[in-house]
């Protein structure tokens, strides 16, 4: 049995569930919940709905063009049964399920350091523009790097 995709959000839809909706021109659109299908009749944009998959994408919080992702596309190319690929793949299922998880780990670690260096670099200029309104007790205040240096330097002097 095939697990299809929902038009609008492309969650899974597992047989027996879902919607489906076919077009007076014989498109087929499923939808895996009535919220979805619901935003389809008013006409909205996927891309513009913010937890929709699409839009996550085109946001950069997933993953777009890594070759893990292959293994999810749609085939409609019926494959020749083979017993050895057959069991090499149900092998392969777990394995790729680990590279998978490990790589959106990576990738949202990433993204949030990288955030992160954002909003440091903001501070700091924000800090520079209106130093003017600091007392010069808060403005000898030294960045962390160079206190680290220090307690090392005096580290050094009593051993």
């Amino acid at each position: 049995m095939r697990i299809h995709k929902c038009w609008f959000c492309s969650a899974n839809i597992y047989p027996g569930h879902g919607t489906t909706f076919v077009r007076s021109d014989c498109t087929v659109f499923r939808f895996c919940r009535p919220k979805c299908f619901k935003l389809f009749k008013k006409r909205l944009n996927p891309r513009k709905i913010k937890w929709t998959k699409i839009s996550r994408k085109l946001a950069n919080k997933e993953l777009i063009n890594d070759p893990i992702m292959q293994f999810e596309r749609r085939v409609d190319v019926p494959a020749v049964y083979n017993r050895e690929v057959l069991l090499q793949t149900i092998d392969a299922i777990p394995k790729i399920a680990k590279v998978k998880q490990r790589r959106e780990n990576l990738f949202i670690a990433n993204r949030i350091l990288s955030r992160q260096e954002e909003s440091k670099a903001r501070d700091l200029k924000f800090i520079e523009k209106h130093k003017h309104l600091l007392s010069k007790e808060t403005i000898q205040v030294e960045p962390r790097e160079a206190k680290a240096h220090k307690k090392t330097e005096k580290e050094a002097e009593y051993n």
